[in-house]
């Protein structure tokens, strides 16, 4: 059991239904937040929230603006208000370089990873500006260095982080009382690293990344879950605009 870090707070986490997601969905459910998961895989979804007490599941495309504005309502409306929001709902595309990459890959990987995180910071601010709240967006370290064959999810994911900053320094201009942070996942066993390596089946994925890790393994979903938890309690109370970066001192080389 946790500690009741967020007890009585009502959470939404998007992307909820795998991976990360349902690791930080389960971590705020286990400190003691009402939890919303939303995703487009309704049965997965409905099975993490079936596990959480108080969870509930939603449908949720983070790329229409409509679902946005049902899911903030349906939220608000079976409690007092949004407290924590976590824009965790992304894509990884195959592996291509630049010239192998589709113009519609491109727009489809900064509908879901940029225009999603868009639309949930600005329908979240909507609904936590008078009460307070967090926010948190997760972004990558691909959203700090630069990789090969992954350009697409690179530029969105820079976007959210820059994003990040300016919706945190806006926010608190207008003395909004919001704080708006990102994470930042290294190479994640159980998140969408490897459900890349999974899918595409690249032949020693997991090991190569691993090996170029200083602590020399990948991490796991339940370390990025404590680092949201960490953002969305009032312990940091003092930081928004703030990247915290979970990936094992990879980019710190």
């Amino acid at each position: 059991m946790g500690s009741g870090r967020i007890v009585g707070k009502t959470a939404l986490v998007t992307g909820g239904a795998s991976g990360i997601g349902a690791a930080i969905a389960a971590e705020l459910g286990c400190e003691g937040a009402s939890v919303f998961v939303t995703d487009l895989n309704e049965a997965a979804g409905t099975a993490v929230a079936a596990d959480l007490t108080g969870g509930r599941f939603l449908r949720h495309d983070v790329t229409n603006e409509e679902d946005w504005r049902e899911v903030i309502a349906a939220v608000e409306g079976s409690h007092d208000g949004l407290d924590i929001l976590v824009n965790n709902a992304g894509v990884m595309p195959a592996l291509k370089t630049i010239e192998e990459t589709d113009y519609d890959e491109w727009r489809r990987v900064m509908a879901v990873n940029m225009d999603g995180v868009f639309l949930g910071v600005k329908h979240g601010i909507g609904a936590m500006k008078a009460r307070g709240g967090a926010i948190v967006n997760i972004s990558s370290i691909m959203g700090l260095v630069g990789e090969a064959v992954v350009g697409a999810y690179s530029a969105s994911k820079g976007g959210v982080r820059l994003f990040t900053k300016s919706a945190a320094v806006e926010c608190a201009n207008l003395g909004y009382p919001i704080r708006i942070n990102s994470v930042h996942p290294g190479y994640i066993d159980g998140g969408m690293f490897g459900a890349m390596a999974d899918t595409f089946g690249v032949e020693g994925l997991r090991e190569r990344f691993a090996g170029k890790t200083p602590m020399r393994r990948l991490g796991k979903p339940e370390e990025i879950a404590k680092g949201v938890l960490f953002l969305v309690s009032d312990d940091p109370s003092f930081s928004t605009g703030s990247e915290l970066v979970l990936d094992g001192g990879y980019t710190a080389r």
